[in-house]
C-alpha cells in the first residue's frame, strides 16, 4: 500500500515555517512573493489537477478537460502548461512526483492553479483517498507553500460540479461539499486567491437544466466515436463543449481576481447569428424505447437540442448532442412520435429542423424476473430462479441460481418492478437465443424496500451500472449490442445484482459483419517488391573458396550462371545452382557471376572479393552512455535490426537499434536512456542517426523498426513511433524539444504520441501524424500503470494485394486495436482501424507479441495474424479462436496435405485455451487440427522440417515444464502424430546447411549472472532424438536475455540459405555470418516471397520470431508456386566488371627465405597491336615491403602492388614478353588477378 503522506519537502521548510506561524505571516509572504508584473518572456500558468482538467489524446474524443481549452480565454502572452492527470488526488499527485515536476520549472511570476477533490473523496480507492483535513493540509503545505517558495502565485479552484441533481426539483447538488469548504477555509485563512468553480459551474448547470447538461458532460450515443462503440454516459467528465464552458467560468472568475493575470483574460465574442436549421434529419435506429437520429451539422452550432412530442402534443427536450447524432430514450413502445433538432450557440437557439415522424418498435423479447409465485407483467415472459437455459426453451439462466434470492414486494400497481431476482456480491448469466444482429436492451432494476446496485455485461462487454436509488425502480436503456453467435448473453453482477425486467429489441444487421464468406480473389494482384542485386559472397574454407549468390523470381525460366575467377571462366558449363566451391581459389581471388540465357551471357554482377572468415564485421559508432535522473549509469549495445534498400542500389542497408543497458520490460518501473536508430551500409558507412528522445522509453515493446519501400519508389522508408523531442537524421526536432513526460517511475503515460515516416537515405522526417491506436485512458488496456497499454507493434502488409500498407497496433492482453495506413510519398492517411471494443469480447486478449502477415484465405491480399485471431485485409475480423495470448507464432504451409497455410503457436493462459499448451490450426478456417495438452504457461514453441521420415514440418513446445530452455515437451508431425517427448530447442530456426531441412538457432545462457555464453546453430538427429551443434560462432553475443535473439536472421546475402547477424562482444558493431556449406538445391532468394520478406521486416517486433515463406520448404518438397510480384529493373550490369586485356602474366616466386623473397613477373602481349605505357597491378596479399625492383618501378599502394615498367620496355609488341621483378618482405604468394590498365590479363 502507498504511504498515507508524501515524502517531506525539505526544500520548502522556510515557507512551511512561515505558514505554521499563521495567516498573518502568510499574507506577508504572499505579498512579498507575488511580483507585480510577469516575466519579460510572458506568463506561464501551471495546472495541477485531475481528469476534469487534463488534456486528452485525440483518440479519446469528444472527452476534454477544461485545462485543455482554457488558453482561448487568455492573450498570447500567457502559456498554459497542463500537468493535470486523471485518477489523481491532492496526495497521489504529490507522491508520484508530479508536483515536483511543476516546481522544478515554475518561475517567479508564474501561476499555479490547483483543483482537486473528486479523487480525494473516493474512500473505496485507498491510494487516492485523502480526508478533507489532509486535503487542506496538502494544499497548504505543499501546493501553496511550494509555489510561494518559487516566487509563483498559487490560485485555489474549488471542485467542479458533477451532473448530480435533485430528481424532483432539477436543482444541482453541491459536489464534494466537505472539500469545497476546505478550500473556502484556506482562502479565508491565507488570503490565497480562489476561483469558486463549484459555485459557478453549479449556477450554470441550474440555468441549462439536467437534460441539456448531458451535452456538457460525457453523454454520447453508441456508434458515433470509434473508441466508444457502445456509447458513454458519464456524469463527471466533459465533452469538449462542456470543457469550454467550464474554462469560460474559470476565466471569468480569474478576470475578477486582484492579480496581474486578470489583465490577460480576453473575451471570446459570440457568433453573429444563431445556427441555421439542421437538415437531413433521419432515424438511424428505432428500438422499442429509444430512437437514434442522424442529421447534417449546422454551421456555427455548438450543441444541438433534440425535441420530441407525441402527435399534437407539446415539444419537450428529449436529449442534446454535440455532433449530428442524438438518441432519445425513455419512449413507449409501438408509439408514434415526432422529432426535430435545433442548433444552439452563444447567440441563442436557432430554428428547428423539419419534423420527422417515427413509430417505435416492439421489443422482441420481454422477461419479468421474480419468484415462481410472482404476478407476471402483461406481455412479459416469466423467469424465476428455476428457469434454466435449454435449447428447447431458447432462454434461461446458464448459472446455477441456487445461491441467488428472489422477492416480491407486493406492489400490485407495478408487477414488473415489484419483484426481482438478486445475488448479493455474486454474478450470474442469462442467455437468449436470437438471430445475429444489432440489439438494444432495456434493463429494469430496483427494490421498493431498499436500493439496487447492479452492473450488466452484454456479450462479454461491460456496459456499466444500472443502479436504483432506495425504494425506487430504474429503467435504463443500452445500445450497440452485437450478436454474432445466435445467442445474446447477459451477465449481472454488483453489490446486490438485482434484475427485475429485461427487454431486447433487434434493430438491424451486424454492421460490417466481418468475413461472412470467401473474399473475391484478386486475380490480377502482384505485390510490388524491391529490386535486388545478386548479393554474391565468397568465403575462404579449407577446401577452397565457397561462393553463393541469388537467383530471383523474375529471372527468365532456365536462367543459368557462369562463374569467373580472376577473369577466367571456372564453370565448364553454365550452372543452375547458386553455390559452388572453387577448389583452386585463393584468398586473393576476385570473382564475378554472369547470367546465361539460351547460351548467351546477359548480365553480370559486380566483382567481389573473398571474406577472410565466415563473417564480415560492420563496425559502428557506439553512442556514449549516460546517467538517468535517478543517478543510474547506462551504456549502449546493438539490439534488434532490420534491413532495407534505402538508396535504391539493390543492396541492403542495416537499420540498427541501439538499446541502453537499462532498457525495461513494460512491467518494470525505472528510467531508461534514449533509444538511437542508425543506418549503415554493408561497408560500414553510417548514413544517419535518429535520437528518439527522452519521451520514448527503451524496451522490447516500445520501439519497433519498420523499414520498407512503402511508396514503391525504389527506396525504402523507415516508420517509427516518435514523440516530442525526437531528433531526425538531419538534426531536426519533432514537436517540443523541451518536453519531458517521464513520471518518477520512468514510465511515459502522458504527452502526445506520433507516428513518423523518415526518408531512408537521409533519416529526415517526412511526415508526422498522431499515433494510432492512441493511448487514451491507460486503464482501458488492462491495467493502470502502462504495462499493457504500451504494448505496441508495427508491421507491413499488402492489404490490396499490390501496395504495401503500414500496420500499427496497441494492446494484446485485453483491449486490442490495429490501424492501417498508406504512405503515398507525401501523406500518411489512415486506411482503417480495428478495435475489439467494436467487435466484442472475443477479440480481446487474443493478441501475441508478434503480428504475422500472410494471405491466409488465398484471395491475393494479406491478412494480419495476431496470435489467436486474424484480421481481414479490410480491417474486419476474419475470426477469433478464443485460445488467448501467446509468446510465439509460426505461419507457413507446414502441412502440404492440408490446403493453404497453417498456424502453430503456444499459449499462456490454460483457462483461456482449454488446457492447450499449443495448437496447430488451419490459417483460413481457424480449425484446430491438433494440439498439445498443457497445464501451465507455455512460452516457447517452434516448427521446422527436422525429420525426413514424416511429411511436412514438425512442431514442438516446452509443454512439460514451461522453462524457456526445456528439452521436454511434445514433438509432433504435421499430421499430429506424436513423435516423442524429447524436443529440440524451441527458440528460433534457420536454413543453414545444404539440405532442405531447417536447423535450430539458440544460445547457452548464464542465468545466475543473467549474461549470454554463446550462440549456436544445431541439427536435430532424428534417429537418436538429440540435438547436435554444427556451428558455434565466437566473439559475439545474443540479445534480450534468455530470449537469445540474434540481431537479425534471414536470407540477406548469397543463395536461398539464411544469414545470422549477431552483436560483437565489444558492443561496437555487428557481425554477419553466412553458411559455407555446399548445397545441391537451388531456388530464388526467399526475400522474393512477399510473406517471407514481410516476416524479416517485422522479425524485430517485440518477441522475435524466425521468418517463414508462403510455401512449404523442407524435405521432399515440391517445386513451390511463387507469388506473382513486380519489381524495378534488374541490377545486373550489361558488361562484365573487367574486360579482358590482350596480355598474359607469368608470376614466379623464385626465392623465399622467410625473411624475404624474390619475384619475377613476365608480361606477354597476346594481341595483334603493340601495347604502349601500362600499369600492371595485383593483390599485395601478405607483401609488407618492396626492397629492390628491376625492369620498372614497383610499389605497394593500399592493398595492391603496382608495377610501372621502365620506359625502355615500351612498346610491348605483339608476341613480345618483358620481365620485371622485385625483392621484398612478407608473403608474396597468391597474387590474385592481374590488371593491365584496369583490364584483366590471363595467367600462364
Amino acid at each position: 500500500m502507498r504511504p498515507t503522506t508524501p515524502p517531506p519537502a525539505s526544500r520548502w521548510r522556510r515557507t512551511l515555517a512561515v505558514l505554521a506561524a499563521g495567516a498573518t505571516a502568510l499574507a506577508g509572504v504572499l505579498s512579498a512573493g507575488a511580483p507585480a508584473q510577469a516575466q519579460d518572456d510572458g506568463i506561464t500558468v501551471y495546472l495541477a489537477s485531475d481528469s476534469t482538467v487534463q488534456t486528452y489524446d485525440p483518440y479519446w474524443e469528444p472527452q476534454a478537460g477544461w485545462g485543455q481549452v482554457i488558453d482561448r480565454y487568455f492573450d498570447e502572452t500567457v502559456t498554459i502548461k497542463n500537468h493535470a492527470i486523471g485518477g489523481r488526488s491532492s496526495r497521489s499527485f504529490i507522491e508520484q512526483g508530479r508536483l515536483d515536476a511543476i516546481l522544478n520549472e515554475i518561475q517567479p511570476g508564474d501561476y499555479l492553479f490547483v483543483q482537486f477533490g473528486h479523487n480525494d473523496a473516493t474512500a473505496s480507492v485507498p491510494e487516492r483517498y485523502t480526508s478533507p483535513d489532509d486535503y487542506k493540509r496538502y494544499l497548504r503545505d505543499y501546493y501553496i507553500a511550494g509555489a510561494i517558495e518559487k516566487g509563483a502565485i498559487p490560485v485555489l479552484v474549488t471542485p467542479v460540479s458533477r451532473r448530480s441533481f435533485n430528481a424532483e426539483t432539477g436543482e444541482f447538488n453541491v459536489s464534494f461539499p466537505e472539500y469545497v469548504n476546505k478550500v473556502y477555509e484556506l482562502h479565508e485563512e491565507t488570503g490565497v486567491a480562489m476561483v469558486d468553480l463549484s459555485a459557478s459551474s453549479r449556477a450554470y448547470l441550474n440555468e441549462i437544466g439536467p437534460e441539456e447538461a448531458k451535452s456538457v458532460f460525457l453523454h454520447v450515443p453508441a456508434g458515433v466515436y470509434p473508441n466508444r462503440p457502445n456509447g458513454t454516459a458519464d456524469d463527471t467528465h466533459f465533452q469538449e463543449y462542456g470543457a469550454i464552458q467550464m474554462a469560460r467560468l474559470v476565466a471569468e472568475e480569474t478576470a475578477q481576481l486582484d492579480l496581474p493575470l486578470a489583465e490577460h483574460v480576453v473575451d471570446v465574442a459570440p457568433p453573429a447569428n444563431v445556427p441555421a436549421a439542421p437538415t437531413g434529419l433521419t432515424a438511424a435506429t428505432v428500438a422499442n424505447a429509444s430512437v437514434t437520429l442522424n442529421w447534417d451539422t449546422a454551421e456555427d452550432a455548438d450543441i444541438y437540442r433534440v425535441f420530441v412530442r407525441e402527435p399534437g402534443g407539446e415539444w419537450r427536450l428529449g436529449s442534446t448532442a454535440t455532433v449530428g447524432v442524438g438518441r432519445v430514450s425513455g419512449l413507449k413502445e409501438d408509439t408514434d412520435y415526432e422529432f426535430a433538432v435545433a442548433g444552439v450557440n452563444g447567440k441563442g437557439e436557432g430554428e428547428k429542423s423539419a419534423h420527422l415522424s417515427v413509430t417505435t418498435a416492439t421489443a422482441g423479447f420481454k422477461y419479468d424476473f421474480g419468484p415462481a409465485s410472482q404476478t407476471v407483467a402483461p406481455g412479459y415472459t416469466e423467469v424465476n430462479r428455476g428457469t434454466a437455459y435449454s435449447a428447447e426453451r431458447g432462454y434461461g439462466f446458464t448459472t446455477d441460481m441456487t445461491a441467488a434470492i428472489d422477492r416480491d414486494r407486493g406492489v400490485t400497481t407495478d408487477p414488473l418492478g415489484s419483484d426481482f431476482v438478486a445475488w448479493f456480491g455474486g454474478s450470474y448469466d442469462f442467455a437468449v437465443d436470437v438471430a445475429d444482429g444489432l440489439y438494444t436492451a432495456r434493463v429494469i432494476t430496483g427494490d421498493y424496500v431498499g436500493s439496487a446496485r447492479t452492473n450488466v455485461k452484454f456479450e462479454g462487454v461491460d456496459y456499466g451500472a444500472a443502479n436504483a436509488a432506495s425504494k425506487a425502480i430504474l429503467t435504463k436503456d443500452f445500445e450497440g449490442i452485437t450478436v454474432e453467435d445466435g445467442q445474446l448473453d447477459v451477465t449481472v453482477s454488483g453489490q446486490t445484482g438485482h434484475l427485475n425486467g429485461l427487454e431486447l429489441t433487434r434493430i438491424g444487421d451486424v454492421p460490417g459483419s466481418g468475413s461472412e464468406g470467401p473474399d473475391e480473389p484478386c486475380t490480377e494482384c502482384a505485390e510490388q517488391i524491391e529490386s535486388l542485386d545478386r548479393a554474391p559472397v565468397a568465403v575462404s574454407t579449407e577446401g577452397g573458396n565457397f561462393l553463393s549468390w541469388r537467383s530471383l523470381t523474375l529471372d527468365p525460366e532456365g536462367l543459368a550462371f557462369n562463374v569467373y575467377r580472376d577473369g577466367r571462366l571456372i564453370t565448364p558449363e553454365p550452372t543452375q545452382l547458386t553455390n559452388l566451391t572453387d577448389q583452386g581459389g585463393t584468398a586473393n581471388a576476385t570473382y564475378w557471376i554472369a547470367t546465361v540465357s539460351e547460351g548467351v551471357e546477359t548480365g553480370y554482377t559486380k566483382a567481389f572479393e573473398v571474406w577472410d572468415d565466415q563473417y564480415i564485421d560492420i563496425d559502428m559508432e557506439r553512442p556514449a552512455g549516460g546517467t538517468t535522473p535517478d543517478g543510474v549509469a547506462y551504456e549502449y549495445r546493438p539490439n534488434d535490426a532490420t534491413v532495407a534498400d534505402v538508396n535504391g542500389d539493390g543492396v541492403y542497408e542495416i537499420i540498427q537499434k541501439w538499446d541502453p543497458s537499462n532498457s525495461k520490460d513494460n512491467s518494470k518501473s525505472g528510467y531508461t536512456g534514449n533509444v538511437y536508430i542508425d543506418a549503415y551500409t554493408l561497408s560500414g558507412e553510417r548514413l544517419w542517426r535518429i535520437d528518439l528522445g527522452r519521451n520514448i522509453r527503451a524496451g522490447a515493446h516500445y520501439t519497433q523498426l519498420v523499414a520498407y519501400d512503402l511508396d514503391s519508389d525504389g527506396k525504402a522508408e523507415l516508420a517509427l513511433k516518435t514523440a516530442d523531442g525526437t531528433v531526425d537524421g538531419e538534426g531536426n526536432v519533432i514537436g517540443d524539444a523541451d518536453a519531458d513526460y517521464r513520471g518518477t517511475d520512468g514510465r511515459i503515460l502522458t504527452g502526445p504520441e506520433f507516428l513518423t515516416v523518415f526518408n531512408g537515405q537521409t533519416g529526415a522526417a517526412m511526415e508526422t501524424v498522431d499515433w494510432a491506436p492512441a493511448r487514451g485512458d491507460v486503464c482501458s488496456w488492462g491495467d493502470c500503470y502502462g504495462n499493457r497499454g504500451d504494448r505496441l507493434m508495427l508491421s507491413v502488409a499488402y492489404l490490396d494485394g499490390v501496395h504495401p500498407s503500414l500496420i500499427t497496433n496497441r494492446g494484446i492482453y485485453a483491449k486490442t486495436e490495429i490501424t492501417a495506413w498508406n504512405w503515398d510519398g507525401d501523406n500518411l492517411p489512415q486506411l482503417w482501424n480495428f478495435t475489439s471494443d467494436r467487435w466484442g469480447g472475443k477479440y480481446q486478449g487474443q493478441g501475441n507479441h508478434q503480428m504475422s502477415i500472410a494471405d491466409v484465405d488465398d484471395d491475393g491480399r494479406d491478412e494480419i495474424v495476431f496470435g489467436a485471431m486474424t484480421i481481414n485485409d479490410d480491417g474486419t475480423p476474419l475470426y477469433s479462436t478464443g485460445l488467448g495470448h501467446g509468446d510465439a507464432l509460426h505461419v507457413s504451409d507446414f502441412d502440404p496435405s492440408n490446403e493453404g497455410l497453417e498456424i502453430f503457436s503456444p499459449f499462456e493462459c490454460m483457462a483461456c485455451s482449454g488446457n492447450k499448451a499449443a495448437a496447430f490450426r488451419d490459417a483460413d478456417t481457424a480449425e484446430v487440427l491438433w494440439s498439445i495438452p498443457g497445464t501451465r504457461d507455455t512460452g516457447r514453441g517452434a516448427c521446422g522440417d527436422i525429420d525426413p521420415n514424416y511429411a511436412g514440418a514438425e512442431c514442438w513446445a516446452v509443454s512439460a515444464t514451461g522453462a524457456w530452455n526445456s528439452r521436454e515437451g511434445e514433438l509432433h508431425a504435421a499430421d499430429g502424430t506424436l513423435i516423442g517427448t524429447t524436443i529440440p530447442s524451441a527458440n528460433s530456426m534457420i536454413w543453414w546447411d545444404g539440405d532442405l531441412g531447417r536447423e535450430i538457432f539458440d544460445h547457452e545462457f548464464n542465468e545466475p549472472d543473467y549474461v549470454p555464453i554463446y550462440p549456436y546453430i544445431a541439427d536435430w538427429d532424428y534417429e537418436t532424438g538429440a540435438q547436435e551443434e554444427i556451428f558455434t560462432p565466437e566473439g559475439v553475443d545474443t540479445n534480450n536475455g534468455t530470449k537469445g535473439n540474434a540481431v537479425l536472421t534471414g536470407d540477406l546475402l548469397g543463395d536461398w540459405r539464411e544469414e545470422v547477424i549477431l552483436r560483437k562482444e565489444s558492443n561496437d558493431g555487428v557481425r554477419i555470418f553466412t553458411t559455407s556449406i555446399a548445397s545441391d538445391y537451388a531456388m530464388p532468394t526467399l526475400m522474393n516471397d512477399p510473406q517471407y520478406r514481410l516476416a524479416v521486416s517485422w522479425q524485430n517486433v517485440s518477441y522475435n520470431q524466425p521468418p517463414w515463406p508462403s510455401f512449404f520448404l523442407g524435405y521432399d518438397m515440391e517445386a513451390p508456386v511463387w507469388e506473382t510480384v513486380t519489381a524495378g529493373p534488374a541490377r545486373d550490369t550489361a558488361a562484365a566488371p573487367y574486360a579482358a586485356a590482350s596480355c598474359s602474366v607469368e608470376y614466379d616466386v623464385v626465392a623465399d627465405w622467410g625473411d624475404g623473397f624474390v619475384v619475377q613477373v613476365k608480361v606477354t602481349n597476346t594481341g595483334d597491336t603493340a601495347i604502349g605505357e601500362f600499369d600492371l597491378a595485383w593483390k599485395s596479399g601478405g607483401v609488407t615491403s618492396v626492397e629492390h625492383d628491376w625492369g620498372g618501378t614497383i610499389a605497394i599502394d593500399g592493398d595492391a602492388v603496382h608495377a610501372d615498367p621502365a620506359f625502355w620496355n615500351y612498346p610491348l609488341k605483339p608476341g613480345q614478353t618483358k620481365q620485371i621483378g622485385y625483392q621484398g618482405t612478407g608473403d608474396p604468394h597468391d597474387p590474385g588477378m592481374f590488371l593491365m590498365n584496369d583490364q584483366v590479363c590471363a595467367t600462364a
